[in-house]
């Protein structure tokens, strides 16, 4: 039998009736059979009708009133719209479980539904207004999509932007390689090397996109060891005390026997970031590099006597395109740091800064420390080792059989003088098309092969490789050249299998590649 509904002489004497009333929450109890036993007046004009919400009606009756008049939706339970048959199953679901949900009426209002049972088998609900509330999540949710969006925005742009600028640079640096190995007076070596420099410096710049570009890829994998610091530092040393010694400052890297967990090549692109960009706001003083031993491992840190900033811009000098103020004269577009936190992040290596306007600045890059005594050597740290001058031609490539295919006529032509002054024999194709003449003019099958990514007509160096190889007859190791930094291709290129090297490319870093591919094929224009 029904448990009897209580009268309105017992509820009208209750002295707990005022106060749910005044409640500004919405209240409701329900008995064990789900029949409404009391409400306040929140809970009921909450219903288009908020006569028939009375005691003793059914929860299913209230239930179908919603779907009759949709007045409300529940998202919670809902998330592809409203669908009157799902709702009801849902709905009556979730209240004989007595769980929580969200609501949103039709007018726009946010409800919190609460609901539990009570000792004799009903159900107590209360269902609060945070409107307020979600609106402001919804705010934020919305900011971070569209700031999501405009980063994602913002990386393919410059992805797509910088491979039409990434060709002519590309030839221009081979075509300068080129010119510096049929130099004959100083005069002409000073310029040339000036306009080298200025070339390496646009370069440094593409770099860094393609960094970003990586790093929003996830093509960029941490390789942790243990990693003797003593190398690290010095290297640090060699690269930038001929520019400190330049603007008159005092580089001193303090020498440290620590070993510490990272990968050796992200740990490098992280410190030299933080010293460059200590050498370049500095005008006066010194730079201080150094290792402490510290109870959360090792901490690196970086100091400087420069300008320091205001501490409230400590945050968002590591945010891409982020600039201080006072390095008017030097290159740059705000990317080193952004790069150096986001490899950080991706280590988990934590950095911090601390600094003061007109007391310098210190960065501290801190690290888990290996307690294990390794052997004191150079070997992984090779992105800091100093490159060779670029008119002396790489060893080992004379006489070797080169085929470079590559739509861009400039590129070819550039390619071509580079590979004359290496001593190499070189035949260059546009694509498939001249592929056969280009093969015969080579006069033996080729020891490498330069392929550019894409090509014209639909034609790809991944699409192509295969066909190259069928074409041989055998495997012919491959290089593949590309100026692209699209997140997508980045992925794809390295799904290939072969080295990738980005444009706009050193020509040392070419002939250094080329080379050790050669040397594993064997001695250059034998048979494979």
């Amino acid at each position: 039998m029904p448990n009897p509904v209580p009268s309105d002489d017992r509820l009208a004497n209750d002295p707990l009736v005022d106060a749910i009333e005044s409640a500004s929450e919405a209240f409701v109890i329900w008995d064990a059979d789900d029949r409404l036993l009391f409400c306040n007046d929140h809970y009921r004009n909450f219903f288009a009708e908020p006569d028939r919400v009375r005691r003793g009606v059914p929860f299913d009756d209230l239930v179908e009133m919603n779907i009759v008049y949709t007045s409300i939706a529940e998202i919670s339970l809902l998330p592809s719209g409203w669908d009157p048959d799902r709702y009801r199953t849902l709905r009556k679901a979730c209240h004989a479980g007595a769980a929580d949900t969200f609501i949103q009426l039709r007018d726009g209002r946010w409800l919190q539904s609460r609901e539990r049972r009570t000792r004799a088998g009903g159900i107590v609900g209360i269902y609060s207004d945070i409107t307020e509330r979600m609106q402001t999540e919804m705010a934020l949710a919305a900011a971070k999509r569209a700031a999501d969006d405009a980063n994602l925005a913002k990386s393919r742009f410059l992805a797509a932007a910088s491979h039409d600028l990434r060709q002519p640079l590309h030839a221009v640096g081979i075509l300068m390689s080129a010119l510096q190995a049929r130099l004959t007076t100083d005069r002409q070596t000073t310029i040339a090397a000036q306009i080298g420099d200025c070339l390496d410096t646009v370069t440094g710049l593409f770099d860094a996109l393609l960094d970003i570009s990586k790093l929003d890829a996830g093509v960029i994998a941490p390789a942790m060891t243990a990693l003797p610091l003593a190398p690290v530092l010095r290297s640090l040393r060699r690269e930038f005390a001929p520019l400190a010694h330049r603007k008159g400052l005092r580089l001193t890297v303090l020498d440290s026997r620590a070993t510490a967990r990272s990968d050796p090549a992200m740990l490098g692109r992280i410190l030299r970031n933080l010293v460059s960009n200590a050498v370049k706001y500095t005008s006066a003083g010194r730079v201080l590099v150094g290792v402490r031993h510290t109870p959360h491992g090792l901490r690196i840190d970086v100091i400087d006597t420069g300008p320091g900033f205001d501490p409230a811009e400590a945050e968002a000098v590591f945010r891409e395109f982020h600039r201080l103020d006072g390095a008017d004269s030097e290159q740059g577009i705000g990317l080193g740091l952004a790069i150096a936190d986001r490899l950080a992040r991706l280590l988990d290596h934590r950095l911090s800064v601390d600094t003061r306007p007109g007391h310098g600045t210190r960065f501290s890059l801190t690290l888990p420390r290996v307690s294990l005594a390794l052997p004191r050597t150079d070997a992984g740290i090779t992105a800091a080792t100093p490159l060779p001058p670029d008119h002396q031609p790489p060893r080992g490539l004379a006489g070797a059989r080169l085929l470079m295919i590559d739509d861009d006529p400039d590129i070819r032509a550039a390619a071509a003088l580079l590979f004359d002054a290496w001593g190499c024999h070189a035949a260059l194709a546009a694509g498939p098309d001249d592929l056969d003449a280009a093969l015969a003019r080579l006069n033996g099958p080729p020891d490498a092969v330069i392929l550019d990514y894409f090509l014209k007509d639909g034609w790809t160096g991944a699409r192509l490789a295969p066909l190259l190889t069928d074409r041989l007859g055998h495997a012919v190791p491959m290089l593949m050249v590309t100026g692209e930094t699209t997140p997508d291709l980045l992925r794809e290129a390295q799904r290939l299998g072969f080295p990738v090297l980005h444009k706009p490319l050193h020509p040392i870093r070419l002939g250094a590649a080329l080379r050790q591919m050669v040397g594993r094929r064997g001695r250059p224009g034998g048979t494979p």
